[in-house]
């Protein structure tokens, strides 16, 4: 309405200095009045010019129909710019915490980026994620994030993630909004493996590779894991990733773990010696795993006839056994028939590899009685009585095979000691999904 009475007010002035122009004009003489005519003409365009600018303040100075639409695209096509490139540092920053860590400045910036996507709630699980949180980042501008982000650097891997804390429900429904959550994926690998859901963790994996976000030791995890779905076997794909994994950090602990059992696998046992020397070279002297790295060294320069350099640095294995009992629970007792194959077998609970040992029987009634010892090793370097940390796991295999599938009825026990000679009372209650 303002834009209204301005033009009209304009053309007013405009319209009524121009009729009195005209008039006084007709009223001067051609000679005496020349000079009159003068002023005259100068006055009207004076006025001319102030009508035409009080128009144009009341006009042209707001945006031309037509117009409006033009410089609001121009407007949301750079804020669409900034939230793809937003998008991007996002999922730059989320890869790079995933494989290396972070800083609590590292996890408060990605709250920062978060919030300004309006992720809410990931905001919130990455402060959650500080040890100490700090309001250094709070005022940062859309420019200052994304240049922040591009400095990030890999560090030092910290305790747990933002995504770690996350339950495997939740994790799932991150990836299924955002497929290209890094993080989430390989907190969802984790919790995969966590729950002997070697398949599912390959799949999480895999999602990883497909990201360009793999760090050496999510190599070596997708190793272990393949291995786990192939009885065992480190050859093939669990091979190539034990070598990704190396490519990308040659002295990962667990790489060279599964480099050097790689190799035994393979009867090439001077190769495996050298694996096994650099893997005891890489672990801290304190490690308790110094003892079993020790003892394989000593098998293995045996099997390549090789003289012993240092006799007394082998550790002699303690007897060690596992026996007990599996029985079914009453609900799943239907689903399985007479002569069905069960797996029962011992896993190192803190390092890599296939299994300790293992016992295979077919079932005929419950329960079923069961030892394993160092008789059932499945490779000579990875005995039970090697470890003082394991797991026993039971399964009713469908398929008869050795390789985990889905439908097939397991359970597994705590972590436990193979000297403690406690029985053990297993009860098949869990479906691998």
């Amino acid at each position: 309405m303002s834009v209204f009475w301005g033009f009209l007010a304009g053309a007013a002035v405009g319209g009524s200095a121009a009729l009195a122009a005209v008039w006084a004009w007709r009223r001067t003489g051609t000679a005496a009045g020349a000079r009159r005519r003068l002023l005259l003409g100068a006055g009207f365009v004076a006025v001319f010019i102030a009508a035409a600018l009080l128009l144009y303040a009341t006009v042209g100075s707001r945006s031309v129909p037509g117009h409006a639409g033009v410089d609001a695209a121009v407007v949301n096509g750079t804020q669409g710019s900034t939230a793809k490139s937003m998008d991007a540092a996002v999922a730059a920053l989320e890869a790079r915490l995933a494989r290396g860590g972070g800083s609590d400045a590292d996890w408060t910036l990605l709250a920062q980026a978060y919030e300004f996507e309006g992720r809410s709630e990931d905001a919130q699980r990455a402060r959650a994620h500080e040890l100490t949180p700090s309001a250094a980042l709070t005022q940062m501008s859309p420019a200052a994030l994304l240049a922040a982000a591009d400095e990030v650097e890999p560090r030092v891997p910290a305790a747990t993630t933002a995504a770690a804390a996350a339950s495997p429900a939740d994790l799932q429904a991150r990836v299924r909004q955002d497929p290209r959550d890094a993080a989430a994926w390989a907190a969802l690998a984790d919790a995969r493996r966590a729950a002997r859901d070697n398949a599912g963790a390959r799949d999480a994996l895999e999602q990883l590779i497909a990201l360009h976000a793999m760090s050496a030791q999510t190599w070596a995890d997708y190793a272990d894991v393949l291995a786990s779905l192939n009885g065992g076997s480190l050859t093939g794909a669990a091979g190539d990733a034990i070598d990704q994994a190396l490519a990308v950090d040659p002295v990962n602990t667990k790489a060279l773990w599964l480099k050097a059992s790689q190799a035994h696998e393979q009867q090439r046992f001077g190769a495996a010696l050298e694996w096994w020397k650099k893997l005891r070279t890489a672990l801290p002297p304190d490690s308790p795993d110094l003892r079993i790295i020790e003892g394989n060294i000593a098998e293995d320069t045996q099997l390549a006839g090789r003289p012993a350099s240092a006799p007394a640095a082998a550790v002699p294995a303690r007897a060690a056994s596992l026996s007990g009992t599996v029985s079914i629970d009453s609900a799943l007792a239907a689903r399985v028939a007479p002569g069905a194959t069960l797996f029962i077998y011992a896993k190192a609970a803190d390092s890599p590899g296939p299994p300790l040992a293992v016992l295979r029987a077919a079932v005929s009634g419950w329960p079923v009685r069961f030892t394993l010892d160092d008789s059932m090793a499945m490779i000579p370097s990875r005995r039970l009585s090697q470890f003082d940390k394991v797991i026993v796991e039971a399964r009713v295999s469908r398929s008869g095979q050795a390789t985990p599938k889905s439908g097939d009825l397991f359970t597994t026990s705590a972590v436990l000691s193979p000297r403690e000679g406690k029985p053990l009372a297993l009860v098949i209650n869990r479906e691998i999904g």
